[in-house]
Formats: C-alpha cells, sequence, structure tokens
C-alpha cells in the first residue's frame, strides 16, 4: 500500500523561508528592545508574580547546558540551520505542518547564532515566575520557536503515522 500523499501548496518554499525570516526579525527585534529598556539583570513585571521580563546574557545552551563553551555551541546552531535548510532544499516538503515546523526551527536556530556570533551569548528575556519565584529558565522568542517547531514536527508525525496505521488495517 501506497502511504498517504502530501498536501501540496503553492507557495511552501516561500512560506518555509519567510517564516524563518520573520522568527528571526521578531527575536533579534525583541532582543535589541531588551537590550534598550532594560539593564543587565534588570527585570518588569509584565504579570506581576507571574511573567516579568528579565535581561540576562546565557553563555550556555537551554538550561544553561555547556556554559561557557560559546564555539561549540555557535557551530551546533549553524550546523542545525544549514541541516534545516539542506532538509528543506532536497525534500521540498509540501505539508503545512511541516513547512512551519522547518521554518520555525531555522528562524530560532538562526537567532541564536546570530547572537552568538555577535556577542558571544544569547539574550534572554522572558522570566516566568510563580509567586514571585523564577520558576523556570529565562528564555528568548528564538528558544520559543525551535521549541514550538518540534512540538509541530512531534504532532505532523504523530497525524501522519496514525493515518498510515488507519490505512493499512
Amino acid at each position: 500500500m501506497q502511504a498517504p500523499r502530501e498536501r501540496k501548496t503553492p507557495y511552501a518554499t516561500f512560506t518555509f523561508y519567510l517564516l524563518a525570516l520573520s522568527t528571526l526579525l521578531l527575536d533579534q527585534f525583541a532582543k535589541f528592545g531588551i537590550v534598550a529598556a532594560l539593564a543587565l539583570g534588570q527585570s518588569f513585571p509584565l504579570v506581576d508574580g507571574f511573567l516579568h521580563l528579565t535581561y540576562v546574557r546565557n553563555f550556555g545552551a537551554a538550561f544553561s547546558l555547556f556554559w561557557g563553551h560559546t564555539p561549540f555551541l555557535s557551530l551546533a546552531a549553524g550546523a542545525i540551520a544549514l541541516g534545516v535548510v539542506a532538509y528543506q532544499w532536497r525534500t521540498r516538503p509540501r505539508a503545512p505542518l511541516v513547512v512551519c515546523s522547518l521554518g520555525l526551527l531555522l528562524g530560532g536556530a538562526l537567532g541564536n547564532f546570530v547572537d552568538r556570533l555577535a556577542f558571544g551569548y544569547v539574550r534572554d528575556m522572558v522570566d516566568l515566575r510563580w509567586h514571585g519565584q523564577n520558576v523556570w529558565p529565562i528564555f528568548n522568542v528564538a528558544d520559543v520557536a525551535v521549541l514550538a517547531g518540534v512540538g509541530i514536527m512531534l504532532l505532523h508525525t504523530y497525524r501522519t503515522s496514525r493515518e498510515e496505521a488507519r490505512e493499512a488495517s
């Protein structure tokens, strides 16, 4: 039995690059804004006790892993960005969820890659709190884009595998 064909969209490649560029620009705009508005370590409540803007510099990866290994992290972010572009160019995916996922992954990877190249660290600002206490590592728009991209890809994979299982039975 043949696998289900992905729904074709006429502008999938354009959408992929537009979403990646939009994500990169939104990330860099947010980072520029936080640096212009707050001093390093300063915090501003958006929703008091729950959501704050706090300007920090992250010399590591997610959850501050690999702290101080900027060259390695820069190479990893660059490799991820190149891998996403190569995958998109080679496979030309048309499924909307895949196009969206890859665009977010590329934009997020590039957002943090630009920071590491330009500054040697990543500028983070979204600070989640519970009763005034930080409950999650401070993150940025690029981090959200990468997480959303992975989540969307997992959703697509789950839906596709369920459709294939349904057709096989």
